[in-house]
């Protein structure tokens, strides 16, 4: 039997050079596609790092800028720094100073609380003065009243409240009436008349006793429930009664000093002296009644009336509020003082203020 031929094998074969061929192909393909993609990038990158350095360049110019700027103001701030320094030593000597000198005020202070405490020791040492039922306004100025009498153990206070006493003139008078009455007692020249009592009352001798009559066109009691009773200087209770009841008052109506000196010539106790406070001359009367408004010579009648009820041998002193248009008035109230031995004072119209 012939034996076949064996057929030799090809190792470089067709298949096998096409799997070669497309094989390098693709590597060469990725190598080409690779190489293109890492250009770009690389031309990317290098545009941002152009521009980062250049945003470095111009910050490191601003930082330059910066320092030569520091530079030169460093001296002023080393000089700023000095004063400072000066300045703060200054205030240090200062405030060691103020130091020595707070403690020896307080050591001062120290030595005035012991004085002190032994003056006030030796204040309760001393004999207790007996307090005055009302205090004197302004004693220094006594003068301002000096002669008008108040002798006596009995003193009587005749007060005039109509409403000319709520001004320094009629029209000024005639303008207040409409006022409230706060406002009428508030009236500056009844404030004097009323201060004028206090001051007169405070200054009476301790052992005297006094009443208050006030008049209008009637006359009554400062006090309705003591009006048989008068009131002693050292009757605290009474004395305050008095003078706050005064302060509640309201000027109003005419003026019948006939009446007020009838009133005073009955009284079950006569008084030792009269003290008249008054604006004027009286403006009605009980011998001669007016209708209407009096004029001059009315007036000076209801003077003479009323002089016509006074008491004898009593002195009356007259503290005279003068009030524009009436010019008879000083006059015949002079004439009355001399007549009966008392005086007649004016006080200013800032009395006793200033």
């Amino acid at each position: 039997m012939i034996r076949a031929k064996r057929r030799e094998v090809e190792v470089f074969s067709m298949s096998f050079m096409d799997c070669i061929c497309c094989g390098f192909g693709a590597v060469l393909l990725i190598f080409i596609l690779t190489t293109g993609r890492k250009v770009d990038f690389s031309q990317q990158n290098l545009e941002d790092l152009r521009s980062r350095v250049n945003q470095l360049a111009k910050q490191i110019s601003v930082e330059e800028s910066e320092l030569k700027r520091m530079a030169v103001a460093s001296p002023l701030t080393e000089a700023e720094l000095a004063s400072l320094l000066d300045r703060n030593s200054a205030d240090k000597q200062k405030t060691k100073l103020v130091e020595d000198q707070s403690q020896l005020l307080l050591q001062q202070m120290s030595s005035l609380q012991d004085q002190l405490a032994r003056l006030i020791e030796d204040k309760k040492q001393l004999p207790k003065e007996e307090e005055q039922p009302v205090p004197i306004p302004n004693e220094a100025r006594h003068q301002y009243l000096t002669g008008v009498k108040l002798e006596g153990d009995y003193v009587l206070f005749l007060v005039r409240v109509s409403g000319s006493m709520l001004g320094e003139s009629l029209d000024d008078a005639i303008a207040r009436l409409g006022d409230p009455d706060f406002k009428k007692r508030e009236a500056p020249k009844w404030q004097r008349a009323i201060k004028s009592i206090h001051w007169m009352v405070a200054t009476l001798a301790p052992e005297t006793h006094f009443q208050i009559l006030l008049f209008n066109e009637e006359t009554i009691p400062l006090l309705p429930s003591r009006s048989e009773e008068w009131i002693s200087r050292n009757d605290r209770q009474g004395v305050q009664e008095a003078l706050v009841r005064l302060n509640q008052i309201v000027p109003q109506g005419s003026a019948n000093l006939e009446r007020a000196f009838s009133t005073v010539r009955y009284m079950t106790h006569l008084p030792d002296s009269i003290v008249l406070l008054t604006d004027g001359l009286p403006t009605t009367s009980d011998s001669a009644p007016n209708p209407g408004n009096a004029d001059d010579e009315a007036r000076i009648r209801y003077f003479r009336y009323a002089q016509r009820q006074l008491p004898p041998r009593i002195p009356v002193s007259t503290i005279l509020f003068p009030m524009t248009g009436d010019p008879a008035a000083p006059a015949l109230y002079w004439e009355m003082a001399g007549a009966t031995k008392g005086a007649l004072v004016s006080p200013a119209s800032n009395w006793p203020d200033t």
